[in-house]
């Protein structure tokens, strides 16, 4: 692996975890957010497994690219589909920033993958 898909995978995986786990464990702001967008909460904490099922198939690309190239294109759908959301809200730019930073991060990662 080279360096730039490292630090780039660490950054979405590590993103991914902390929305993740917020998610999961149903943290009271997580349920806020959930009620902002107007999403459900089983749906909305649904996402949280999936952004698991991401940084799982991205650790899984260090031995299976192919693995992780396809779970960083599910992973820059997901949070492309945020940023929507939050646009849709009507959420200022600052809010939408943790969305956008990881999506930065796992559209780099799916590059460098694809160039390596």
């Amino acid at each position: 692996m080279d360096i730039a898909q490292i630090v780039l995978a660490a950054i979405t995986c590590f993103l991914l975890l902390v929305a993740a786990l917020s998610k999961i464990t149903e943290q009271q702001s997580m349920r806020d957010m959930a009620e902002h967008f107007a999403i459900p909460w089983p749906r909305y904490r649904a996402i949280g497994y999936l952004e698991l099922l991401a940084v799982a198939g991205i650790v899984l690309g260090i031995w299976w690219p192919w693995i992780g190239i396809v779970a960083g294109a599910g992973t820059v759908l997901l949070l492309a589909g945020a940023v929507v959301v939050h646009a849709r809200a009507k959420d200022r730019l600052a809010d939408m920033v943790p969305a956008l930073a990881a999506l930065a991060a796992a559209a780099g990662y799916v590059v460098v993958t694809l160039l390596v």
